[in-house]
């Protein structure tokens, strides 16, 4: 969240700021109910102040008297004072960060600054499929089994797919180990306040499954940033043992309310899946360039695939609450003929640490708001690039390189 008293005096900033991002808040009943707690903290202090002076070694009854009035007054003003400061809190939490200075500014997708393109594109002298077409898939993706099970966009991954699947993941995560991450294995059920502190509260909660709201109040993640952010909620770090970088590797969990009718086919858009996720705590100054970093790896992991992406400078209409900046590596899927994102990564600057009260201090014990970063190293869709990246006339699918030491075999036959 910003700071409240930043809002205030930087009204018109944040109040446009917020309509980049699509939202339309309120921002004089903000101000107003602001201004109404400073009166009232004034009379407050006021009020102290008088009961101060009043309290003498040898009160007189109409003192005593008086005294207890003011107490009484007090105490109804610190009533008052504290839904206001409630009510400005919940506005505060549905402001999103500040767009960072090179974040486009657009409504949709259609505003999306495309940087780069990296890799060759495919050719195919047959029409490419889409990965639940490819005749090797047909009999490791079972997608009506899933449905009975679980209902739709849940699936069971079989025999060498799902292999192949494991066999991307631990490639990503060596990967990142090697740049000085450090592994983390999360808890995938969090509270309430953890959702808060990262910004997935308010403006995600539809996203969310809940477990046992009347009994646990807790939550299935739908990235392991949440977990990774809040466990050093209300701490304070040394800048010397700045940055610290995490990596995890956990299913994530995602009801997908607002795509209804999109990718209803395959396994592109799902309930479920596993995600290696990058997290980084560090100091401010570090920030943009530790971003610039992360995207370099996402990148790096993206190239020893083969697959053929563009890089993607993401508008505020498209950012989440979260970030100033984010960038997607797009993969073209040849059999869907077009872009779509399969890695991302946000400079969430001190947006969650001031609402996880996260700060790192220095050697003179100078203390102030870390900033945080996230970053998606894979997840499933990789997997399915590769599918449609390397599949033959035949149904046949082509492993990377990098991928067969850890499948033990080059190629997926379409035995159908």
């Amino acid at each position: 969240m910003l700071d409240i008293k930043f809002v205030r005096d930087n009204l018109e900033l944040v109040e446009k700021n917020a309509k980049t991002r699509n939202l339309d808040l309120d921002f004089r009943a903000f101000s107003e109910t602001y201004d109404a707690m400073c009166v009232l903290q004034r009379k407050i202090e006021d009020l102290r102040a008088m009961r101060k002076a009043k309290s003498v070694s040898k009160p007189t009854p109409e003192e005593i008297e008086k005294v207890k009035q003011v107490r009484a007054e007090i105490k109804t003003m610190e009533v008052e004072l504290a839904e206001l400061e409630a009510k400005l809190n919940d506005f505060a939490l549905k402001i999103p960060n500040l767009n960072h200075e090179s974040t486009p500014i657009g409504k949709d997708e259609t505003g999306n600054l495309v940087l780069r393109h990296v890799g060759d594109k495919p050719v195919f002298s047959f029409s490419p499929k889409e990965h639940f077409e490819v005749g090797a898939v047909a009999s490791m993706l079972d997608l009506e089994r899933g449905a009975k099970v679980s209902g739709s966009r849940f699936y069971y991954l079989k025999d060498k797919l799902a292999i192949l699947e494991r066999a991307m993941i631990q490639f990503a995560l060596d990967k990142t180990l090697q740049r000085g991450f450090k592994l983390i294995l999360p808890p995938l059920l969090v509270k309430q306040d953890a959702m808060f502190a990262t910004g997935f509260f308010p403006a995600d909660k539809n996203e969310i499954y809940t477990v046992n709201p009347d009994d646990d109040k807790l939550f299935l993640i739908g990235t392991s940033e949440v977990p990774l952010v809040y466990m050093h909620s209300d701490e304070t770090i040394l800048e010397a043992d700045l940055p610290l970088k995490y990596v995890s590797v956990t299913p994530c969990f995602r009801r997908e309310s607002g795509s209804y009718g999109k990718d209803t086919r395959g396994i592109f858009r799902v309930h479920q899946f596993y995600k290696v996720e990058m997290v980084v705590f560090c100091r401010p100054e570090d920030s943009w360039s530790i971003h610039e970093e992360l995207l370099a790896h996402e990148e790096s992991v993206l190239k020893d695939l083969g697959l053929h992406f563009q890089v993607v400078n993401i508008c505020s209409g498209e950012l989440g609450a979260s970030a100033a900046k984010k960038y997607d590596c797009e993969v073209w899927f040849p059999g869907q003929g077009r872009y779509r994102e399969v890695t991302s990564t946000s400079n969430t600057t001190d947006y969650q640490s001031r609402r996880a009260n996260i700060k790192c201090v220095n050697s003179k014990g100078e203390k102030r708001l870390l900033h945080t970063l996230n970053g998606t190293v894979s997840s499933d869709r990789p997997l399915l690039a590769i599918i449609e990246t390397f599949q033959d006339e035949k149904g046949n699918i082509k492993l990377p390189a990098c991928l067969v030491k850890y499948t033990g075999f080059e190629e997926i036959k379409n035995e159908g």
